[in-house]
């Protein structure tokens, strides 16, 4: 038997005890027993990071220890399998004995392609047992297709990539897809493309399955059912009758299961010769010439004209819906009708075979949709606008309690007040339910819809990290606002565009945004918003004078907007923070303070504190700054805010402990900042969080793959108080950054790793400069220290210790 690998008993010693913390000590005890390398804690971080790289299971760094966290089971989407399935057993056997990754199955519409693949799906899932995705990609529907890009982003987030971590390029996404996909086996249902795309995962161990109605490479081409397997169709659906009329039957439905099906929906309260009868006169035709689609519109013709006049209304205009599926609120605000008088009519529509119920959702055959809406006549785009009103004031209403003090476009009157929410988990779960399909709507509405409805939508899918869909639904309502010249509707997408940009890291394109938008304003609070995003921007790209400069202009233009002021105050804050002039800093941040807690704006209250905090922790006043990072906390819990922010406050409360030598408080506030941070996806929080529990490389090793130097430098300057060529370099770097904030810590490390005396100076010189209390300190103790009458520049690099 071969002897156990390092690597395999740190694995077994975790897995023994997962989801639990295990020391550091009985790791090293498990791996190297009782002849410990030199260094147990380095090298045993040196080998959890390989472990990381090589098993699927989470591995969190806790305060004492670490903890494996077993990968939950994988994303099962796959729609339930038909209960009436019948026949195709010779297709069955050969796609799911075939060992291509592509299993295409393609046919005309109505043939049952969705129905086999899901069969052959539910048949071969256990052979991917790491999960199953799956997307109805539309290529065929009336209504918006789901691009290529939307769909790689559904299946990321279901993969476990978190929303904020979900590129926007396709190339991007499309190569992170993969790389989630790799050494998983997943199978991928693809249902009505175009044709093969780059969601079909070029990965060993996974499949796809994919319908279309274009011919695929490696298809198998369904033809209508053989007699016999549309008889045990009848058979499953217990239509009776002599044999010549159901093989009639079969026949005028032209051997279809979308046909028969309709067909067996009406024929459970009614004879077969009857049926038979008007079936024939529907059609007009002789049965031989009823093939393809004709034959499931005989089939529905003589369906709708069956149905009471008040449910075929409905059943029209349901054909305007612009998502794949709708909900009773959906079905109201089309119709125009109470609750009750809706959900009768969709119960009617569900027992004549028109209308699927799959689940809490209803559904229309893309071929049901295209015959519907040819009969919907002219209330469809009144329809149409009834519901974009129902989804815009809903989508307010949910805005309302999500980010109250957004900013907004001009409201649109309504004569419907949508759905009303109490709580912000209430409107998420709304807006998260409904995401997809108001993503589509916007991409079919009519001026003013468009842009209102992103416009609504903005700050919940920024702050969930929804962007693929934030960008498609930007760009939709773009277009619509400048078609119709609509200037207010243009400012407010291009200000969107902007803030995407900005938080993804596009500076540039965020300026070019804004400052189309900027040329757009007509109003002064218009123009401070825009410079006050543009103060953002130029803040995070160094650019302090400018944007002071952009906020003072901001600060003048909203003297008459209590919100714009408050926020323009908290930018200022942040600018002269980032400048080094910290009190300058608090003294903008107490000010907005003020002026939020006056507009009762909670959550911005919140952030405020946290902040002034930061601000605070920096000038070296502790105590106050943890008053201030408590209050946030507690400010960002009440208000349910994402986990994001909570896991940066429980970070900025373990640095302002850490630097009080509250060492314990301090690693559990860090491992549970950390554990909330990978939860969520907040990687530089992990970068932080990892540095308060000294796991410095790792730290900087994440730090480097995400790019976030700031993260690199703290951790590196931990690393570089014994290596004076490390002090050096980083030290460069923080003043080629212009990190004036990091410059005295840089010098300083360097002064410890060098021994040089002139160097401690210069980093007191510097902290006192920007009033940096803690540095100060730090700088003194180094100097009294190296004033020492044995205090040498320690030999071959060396340090000696702060």
């Amino acid at each position: 038997m071969a002897k156990e690998t390092r690597l395999e008993a740190l694995h077994r010693a975790l897995t023994e005890r997962a989801g639990q913390p295990v020391l550091f000590g009985d790791l090293v005890l498990a791996v190297w027993g009782a002849a410990p390398p030199t260094s147990p804690l380095p090298a045993l971080r040196t080998l959890v990071r390989r472990l990381r790289q090589s098993v699927s299971d989470e591995i969190v760094t806790d305060a004492s220890g670490y903890r494996l966290v077993v990968r939950k089971p994988g994303p099962s989407q796959l729609p339930a399998d038909l209960p009436d399935f019948v026949g195709r057993e010779a297709e069955l056997a050969a796609l799911s004995t075939s060992d291509e990754r592509v299993l295409a199955i393609t046919g005309p519409p109505g043939v049952g392609k969705t129905a086999l693949a899901v069969r052959l799906a539910h048949r071969i899932r256990d052979r991917f047992p790491d999960g199953q995705l799956h997307v109805d990609l539309r290529g065929f529907a009336t209504g918006p297709a789901v691009t290529v890009g939307q769909a790689l982003g559904r299946f990321l987030r279901a993969l476990g990539v978190p929303p904020a971590e979900v590129p926007l390029d396709v190339d991007e996404q499309t190569a992170l897809y993969r790389s989630r996909l790799r050494g998983r086996k997943v199978l991928v249902l693809l249902d009505n493309a175009t044709e093969l795309t780059r969601l079909v995962p070029d990965v060993e161990g996974c499949a796809a399955i994919v319908t279309s109605r274009n011919e695929l490479l490696g298809q198998t081409r369904l033809d209508v059912l053989a007699d016999d397997e549309a008889g045990a169709l009848l058979d499953r659906m217990k239509i009776d009758g002599d044999p010549e009329d159901r093989a009639e039957l079969v026949r005028l439905c032209a051997n279809l299961p979308l046909a028969l099906r309709i067909a067996g929906a009406h024929l459970a309260d009614r004879d077969l010769p009857d049926y038979l009868a008007d079936l024939r006169g529907e059609g007009r035709l002789d049965a031989l010439e009823i093939e393809g689609d004709a034959a499931v519109r005989a089939a529905f013709a003589l369906s709708c004209k069956e149905l009471p006049d008040d449910v075929r209304r409905l059943f029209g205009l349901l054909s305007v819906h612009p998502g794949a599926d709708f909900d009773l609120e959906d079905a109201t605000a089309l119709g125009d009708l109470s609750t009750e008088d809706a959900e009768r009519r969709l119960g009617v529509l569900v027992r004549a075979g028109l209308v699927q119920r799959p689940g809490a959702q209803f559904a229309l055959h893309d071929l049901i949709r295209l015959f519907a809406a040819e009969g919907v006549g002219q209330e469809g785009p009144a329809a149409l606008r009834r519901l974009l009103a129902f989804y815009l004031a809903t989508a307010n209403n949910a805005a309302d309690v999500l980010s109250p003090a957004g900013s907004r476009v001009e409201p649109l009157p309504l004569d419907v007040s949508g759905r009303g929410f109490t709580t912000p988990d209430d409107a998420r779960a709304w807006a998260d339910a409904k995401r997809a399909t108001l993503v589509a709507a916007v991409q079919i509405a009519p001026h003013p819809f468009a842009h209102r409805i992103t416009d609504a939508l903005r700050g919940y899918l920024v702050y969930a990290a929804h962007w693929p869909e934030l960008a498609a639904a930007l760009t939709s309502g773009l277009a619509s606002a400048r078609a119709a010249a609509d200037a207010d509707g243009e400012l407010a997408m291009h200000n969107g565009l902007g803030h995407l940009q900005w938080l993804q890291g596009r500076y540039p394109q965020a300026l070019e945004s804004y400052g189309t938008a900027l040329d757009l304003a007509g109003t002064d609070v218009q123009r401070a918003m825009l410079h006050n995003n543009i103060g953002l921007v130029k803040r995070e790209l160094g650019d302090f004078d400018e944007a002071l400069e952009h906020l003072e202009q901001a600060r003048r233009m909203s003297s008459d907007h209590p919100h714009v002021l408050a926020n323009a105050l908290t930018t200022l804050g942040t600018i002269h923070g980032a400048r080094g002039e910290l009190r300058k800093a608090v003294f903008y941040l107490k000010e907005a303070l003020a002026r939020h807690e006056e507009l009762g704006s909670a959550v911005r209250a919140a952030l405020s504190h946290e902040n002034i905090g930061v601000a605070l922790t920096e000038l070296g006043e502790y105590d106050e700054a943890r008053v201030h990072l408590e209050k946030a906390l507690a400010g960002v819990e009440a208000a349910g805010v994402g986990p994001g922010r909570r896991a940066n406050l429980l970070v900025n409360l373990a640095t302002a402990a850490a630097l009080t030598g509250e060492e314990e408080r301090a690693r559990a506030l860090a491992a549970e900042s950390l554990e909330v941070a990978l939860r969520n996806g907040e990687t530089r929080v992990e970068v932080e969080a990892l540095i308060r529990l000294r796991e410095f490389e790792n730290a900087v090793e994440l730090a480097e793959r995400i790019n976030y130097p700031v993260g690199r430098h703290r951790a590196q300057l931990e690393l570089a108080r014994h290596d004076r060529a490390l002090a050096e370099q980083v030290l460069v770097d923080v003043r080629a950054r212009g990190d004036l904030l990091l410059e005295a810590e840089a010098v300083l490390t360097l002064a410890v790793a060098s021994g040089d005396r002139a160097l401690a100076q210069e980093a007191l010189d510097l902290a006192k400069a920007r009033e940096q209390g803690g540095v100060v300190r730090r700088a003194e103790a180094v100097l009294a220290d190296l004033a020492g009458p044995a205090a040498q520049p320690p030999a071959n690099g060396g340090s000696t210790s702060s």
